[in-house]
């Protein structure tokens, strides 16, 4: 297959890159970071134009909430933007399918709040939806929980499960926004990969109008407190919550997993030993 990876040098971007090119297909990868946004029209299009992709994954996007809060014009930018022009290029390429990947964070906060960044994916949602239902540009949309592994990022902004193992290796205070009982069912970044491709093999299997919620399920669930008590950090701050902020994320797979099997096989205690043994390597 001939697949378009949007996002191709981030995070879960780059483990899919790998992953398809380990199965033989062509990838074509475009990210910001090599001057290739999605948030021109014009440049996307003639990406799109010459790739000639099966399908399009969708994964370029901002994804810090602190960074929605304190800028969201940009957040619009990258995220609302930046998937309305894949939803457009898609549409004048004869209805390209669309993998997108959007955020649990949709779903308003324990404060009855939505964060930019939750709001900006869900604009991204109603785009691929409405060209759906008027153009004929088919899509899966998935709202993962928490995404974490080797390889991420370890900072405030890219993850706090992996911004909690770099402080904890570096010995660094952490900043809680709230008590810490907030919870995730958090997800291991192979587990994510086995999913995006399978979706990439096998789209007509998963299509559908309404997203799928993915993540690790009720046996993957633990609070900010559980991960700092498990990594045995005391070296806290409390502040206040953010905006927006989920109290608890545990994730029902029933339906991501009644389309082709798929369920989670990585526990977050072995997830976590892994992603510390890879960020003691690289430093």
């Amino acid at each position: 297959m001939n697949i378009l990876v949007t996002g191709a040098a981030g995070f879960i971007g780059s483990h899919l890159v790998r992953a398809l090119t380990r199965r033989g297909h062509r990838v074509t990868g475009v990210d910001r970071k090599h001057g290739r946004p999605t948030t021109s029209l014009p440049a996307f299009q003639e990406t799109v134009d010459a790739a000639q992709p099966d399908v399009i994954a969708h994964l370029g996007a901002s994804c810090s909430t602190i960074r929605s809060l304190t800028d969201p014009a940009a957040d619009f930018h990258d995220n609302a933007v930046g998937t309305f022009n894949v939803a457009e290029a898609a549409r004048h390429a004869g209805g390209i399918p669309v993998i997108y990947t959007s955020t649990v964070k949709v779903h308003p906060g324990a404060d009855g709040k939505i964060a930019p960044l939750g709001l900006s994916k869900m604009v991204g949602e109603d785009y691929l939806r409405l060209y759906g239902d008027l153009y004929d540009v088919p899509s899966v949309i998935l709202r993962p929980s928490t995404v974490y592994g080797p390889g991420q990022d370890g900072s405030p902004e890219a993850g706090w499960v992996t911004w909690f193992l770099r402080a904890f290796l570096d010995r660094k205070p952490i900043t809680i926004h709230g008590d810490g009982s907030q919870s995730r069912d958090i997800l291991h970044i192979d587990d994510m990969t086995t999913l995006l491709v399978d979706i990439c093999e096998y789209f007509p299997r998963y299509h559908r109008a309404e997203p799928y919620d993915v993540g690790g399920g009720p046996r993957n669930e633990v609070t900010l407190r559980g991960l700092l008590a498990h990594l045995g950090h005391t070296d806290v701050v409390h502040d206040e919550r953010l905006p927006g902020d989920l109290q608890q994320v545990v994730t029902d797979n029933t339906d991501i997993s009644g389309a082709f099997g798929w369920v989670p096989s990585v526990s977050w205690q072995d997830g976590v030993q892994a992603t510390l043994e890879w960020m003691r390597r690289h430093p």
